[in-house]
């Protein structure tokens, strides 16, 4: 029970800290070897790092209700053109191990437009998780 409320308590100051701002520039991300892009903290990973100057990940946000980890990610299509995206989310327990994930799942995100994607977990044994967004295969 205290290993929750502590776990509670980090996400909680995780998720004020995430809030108080919108910009891309608060999740700074790093280019991997395998031409994937990723938070500093692993939370989002983009697939497609060209994709990356068209539609970003702006925000994102997490809480648990009722046992189970819900998570919400902010898109923002930068661009005058409609993109056909996929993405998916990885569902881990509090040691790191994968419990979940969903297949990849299709997404069209409009001109300009801003787009929440709002997933939750089917086990209470989800502590964390990872959003991946790609562009369609």
């Amino acid at each position: 029970m205290i290993k929750k409320i502590a776990t509670l308590t980090v996400i909680a100051f995780t998720i004020l800290g995430c809030a108080s701002s919108s910009s891309p520039s608060t999740y700074p991300a790093h280019k991997s070897a395998s031409n994937v892009l990723r938070s500093a903290t692993n939370e989002y990973i983009i697939n497609n790092i060209p994709l990356d100057y068209k539609v970003s990940i702006v925000g994102y946000n997490s809480r648990f209700v009722n046992n189970l980890l819900e998570v919400q990610v902010d898109l923002k299509n930068h661009k005058q053109r409609q993109y056909e995206l996929e993405y998916r989310v990885r569902w881990f327990d509090d040691s790191g191990f994968e419990v979940e994930s969903t297949p990849w799942l299709p997404l069209t995100i409009n001109a300009m437009e801003f787009r929440s994607i709002r997933q939750i977990a089917h086990s209470p044994k989800v502590e964390s998780f990872k959003f991946y967004i790609r562009a369609k295969q």
